[in-house]
């Protein structure tokens, strides 16, 4: 009898469950990083564990009942595979004579762990509820059918090289399992009781389950993960020469060429016990350094050197904290790797359909996978997408997690991490760090003293450890802060202001030949403030533009904003921009003057970034800070608001070489406030105590109440043609007629035939949902409730979690300037 793993009834595709195991196998051994380790369990030793779970994790398919279900549809609750292979796995390692070298409590809390990757790796990771009564009922029938077929499965599996027979079947003993209670079903009531306690077992349950789960669906996919390749760091400098051409050698220019070769000296430089050993590297330069570039081609350098040294070439990871800076530095990168590298660039709204596969013609559901799971030489990804899969136990979010070990990560931005959360993550990246052998760059104008609250928590809990070599990839960056003068804070926090005293304020400071930035809080009062400024303009006959930008128009809306206040700028044309903190994440623009309503420092010197930037427009342009009055509560906590503003209230102004201090000043500050509540609970609950359910209160944006999609259906745009696409895959059944090419290029639509699988289905409403992203605004319940649309599926009578604008409503809910109409006025931050 041929045993199968997987059968497509439709297409006729099976894959034999003796060759799927063997894959998994062979896969999760090679793949596992040669740099993860946790202290005395070694990585040799985890090879062979990981080898046996990949062998044996759907060891339960051999029974006549699942594979009933499989070719015929017989329903059976026996069909049920994981437990019954989780069972025997935990019995099989358990006597595995290289697990015996650990004392016996990590023993048997490896081989527990390694069982509830098995017993749950189709679902999430839990430890809480995992022994209701009469669970073992229905083991016993299991085991017994399979010790029944051991002499075929043992046959099938080959093992006769491995194991004796006797061995095999020894181990489908349930009942010395079941009253093995304290070191079996006690043990995650010891962890909850904090009887064990050690960080060490999250990282290692995480990783283990990451790796398995990843290995079975990329070979379930018939995708065979590769390994990384190298790209030559001199491909930089040949885009820069290409991307600058005449202009390579101007001043601007000249100073970043200095700050690009400087780092590369310092990778160099650096011994091969340094490149062995070094953990943290810090990359602290002013904005408008050029830091991406620069820092990509050190990273590709030190990539090369660890190739050299340690015989293994790391991934490249890039996070990113928000996902409108991703697309201007995914060009760059495309620029750099070409064909040299696999750049996949993953977020909520990715169109993974146009990752650079080293394959060609890669099939578009195949294509979802591999960004799903950072199957790529260079992952280019947001904050989000790394820190929820690290704090989580949900399958679908930690099948990457396994790619972090032993990669390169740069965190870009690093000071966009809440402070709430720094404690939590400054301690988890440093046990990344010793435990998966993974390098983490931190790359921010404001070193946020990230690794410090880390030790913070450290200390709370009492735990040694030591603290990290750190390198500055730019030696004496001070120097770098010092020499500019391209911009000043100019604090005005004596009084908090109301609309028309902020605009009376700005037609005192702002001349008609100037550009000027406005940014504030709340989306509503930068709607006020654009409407009210706007009617300004107009009685005094100004025919200075103004322009609104915020997430509260369509992501479409805002590429054409932008690109048209760029292209006035860059003409030297005077404009006007009222932005909510949108306008700080990574939007390359330059104005003469800024204003900013009163938020944390890292945020006022990222506006500053956007003013001056290339130092050509004079010497210390003005960044005014203000108090707008109601606002500045959603992002500050009293005590931090009161502390900042003491610190800016100092001096009359401050100078930019001055920035660096005022930052250092306010973390030191920090620092003294001691660990949050958030983190002190997710580290000692979650990470500690193993309650996934603890964990899913880390939430790296606050959202200050529910938040919902709202897809906005244009008159006469793609948006119809791409909500009626969605709605034809939602309804699908049996045939499909659909013509995709009204949405998708006709290399995407050919793949898809009249029928499709449960995956391909999937894969398509992923694709479409991604290109009418470009047409949704998120929006917080708050602001929904009085001007409430109407939900999605009364377009179509298809299920949906999202509201819909139709087209013969468009001027109800949506205005072309300012977006969402907010009939209640309670519009909160960004």
């Amino acid at each position: 009898m041929e045993y199968l793993a997987h059968y497509d009834k439709k297409t006729g595709e099976k894959q034999s469950l003796k060759e799927h195991l063997n894959s998994v196998a062979q896969f999760a051994s090679v793949h596992l990083s040669s740099t993860v380790e946790f202290d005395d369990i070694c990585n040799e030793m985890i090879r062979k564990i990981i080898y046996w779970m990949g062998y044996l994790h759907d060891l339960g398919k051999y029974t006549d009942y699942f594979q009933e279900y499989l070719i015929n549809d017989k329903e059976n609750h026996l069909k049920n595979h994981a437990h019954i292979s989780a069972c025997y796995i935990y019995s099989f390692l358990s006597n595995i004579e290289s697990n015996k070298k650990l004392n016996m409590d990590s023993q048997k809390i490896l081989t527990f762990l390694c069982y509830l990757c098995i017993r749950l790796h189709h679902t999430s990771l839990k430890t809480e509820g995992l022994f209701p009564r009469g669970i073992w009922k229905d083991l016993y029938v299991l085991s017994e059918h399979l010790n029944k077929k051991s002499c075929n499965i043992f046959k099938d599996l080959c093992l006769e090289y491995k194991l004796t027979f006797e061995e095999f079947c020894s181990y489908f003993d349930i009942k010395k399992l079941e009253n093995n209670k304290s070191y079996f079903e006690y043990i995650p009531t010891k962890f909850h009781s904090g009887r064990i306690s050690d960080p060490k077992w999250y990282f290692l349950l995480i990783y283990l389950f990451s790796l398995l789960i990843d290995m079975d669906k990329l070979n379930s996919a018939d995708i065979e993960p590769q390994s990384a390749t190298n790209v030559p760091p001199d491909n930089v400098t040949a885009y820069l020469i290409r991307k600058h051409g005449k202009n390579f050698n101007s001043d601007f220019i000249g100073k970043r060429e200095e700050v690009r070769k400087k780092m590369l000296e310092v990778i160099n430089d650096l011994s091969d016990e340094e490149i062995r050993n070094v953990r943290f590297f810090t990359l602290s330069a002013p904005t408008g350094i050029g830091k991406t570039l620069s820092s990509l081609q050190c990273i590709l350098r030190l990539q090369q050197r660890i190739q050299q040294i340690q015989g293994y070439t790391p991934r490249i990871i890039t996070a990113i904290p928000f996902i409108n800076i991703i697309e201007q530095n995914k060009l760059e990168y495309e620029n750099v790797f070409g064909e040299d590298a696999r750049l996949v660039v993953h977020h909520r709204f990715s169109d993974f359909s146009s990752t650079n596969s080293s394959k060609e013609e890669m099939p578009v559901d195949k294509a979802l996978l591999e960004t799903e799971s950072w199957e790529g030489d260079v992952i280019l990804t947001t904050f989000v997408q790394l820190f929820q899969s690290i704090f989580t136990g949900e399958n679908r979010l930690l099948k990457k997690i396994n790619k972090i070990a032993g990669s390169i990560v740069v965190l870009d931005e690093a000071q966009a991490i809440p402070e709430d959360y720094m404690p939590l993550i400054g301690a988890t990246l440093q046990l990344i760090s010793k435990f998966y052998g993974t390098r983490f760059i931190l790359m921010t104008a404001t070193q946020p003293k990230l690794l410090e609250f880390g030790d913070l928590l450290f200390a709370m809990e009492k735990m040694k450890f030591n603290k990290n070599k750190r390198i500055e990839l730019i030696p004496n960056s001070e120097k770098y802060f010092k020499d500019l003068d391209r911009t000043k804070f100019v604090p005005l926090l004596n009084k908090r202001l109301n609309n028309e005293e902020f605009i009376e304020l700005f037609f005192e400071k702002w001349s008609k030949d100037k550009s000027a930035l406005i940014v504030v809080n709340t989306i509503k009062r930068s709607i006020e403030l654009y409407t009210k400024l706007k009617k300004e303009l107009e009685k005094i006959n100004s025919n200075v533009p103004i322009f609104y930008l915020s997430t509260n128009i369509i992501p479409l809306k805002r590429k054409q904003v932008i690109k048209e206040i760029r292209e006035l700028l860059s003409k030297r044309q005077p404009v006007i921009l009222v932005s909510t903190q949108t306008i700080e994440a990574g939007v390359d623009m330059d104005f003469d003057m800024a204003f900013r309503d009163f938020a944390p420092i890292d945020s006022l010197i990222q506006t500053a970034g956007r003013v001056n930037r290339e130092g050509k427009k004079g010497k210390f342009l003005p960044v005014y800070i203000i108090q707008l009055e109601n606002d500045n509560h959603y992002v500050y906590q009293l005590c931090h608001r009161q502390s900042t503003i003491e610190l800016l209230t100092q001096k009359e102004e401050i100078l930019e070489p001055e920035y660096g201090g005022l930052a250092d000043k306010y973390y030191n500050l920090a620092l003294e406030r001691g660990v949050s509540d958030v983190s002190k609970r997710l580290w000692e609950e979650g990470i500690m105590k193993l309650k996934f359910d603890t964990l899913k209160e880390f939430k790296l944006i606050d959202n200050i109440g529910e938040v919902y999609d709202v897809f906005i259906e244009k008159k006469d745009s793609k948006a119809t043609a791409l909500a009626d696409a969605y709605e034809e895959v939602f309804k699908y059944k049996d045939e499909f007629h659909y013509d995709l090419r009204e949405i998708l290029p006709e290399s995407l639509a050919k793949q898809f035939g009249n029928t499709l699988s449960v995956f391909q289905r999937k894969t398509l409403l992923r694709l479409i949902r991604s290109r009418m992203s470009e047409y949704m605004v998120q929006i917080r319940v708050s602001r929904l409730k009085d001007n409430v649309p109407i939900e999605f599926k009364n377009r179509g009578n298809i299920d949906s979690n999202f509201y819909w604008v139709p087209p013969g409503q468009f001027e109800n809910y949506y205005d072309e300037e300012t977006g969402f109409k907010d009939e209640s006025g309670n519009s909160f931050i960004i």
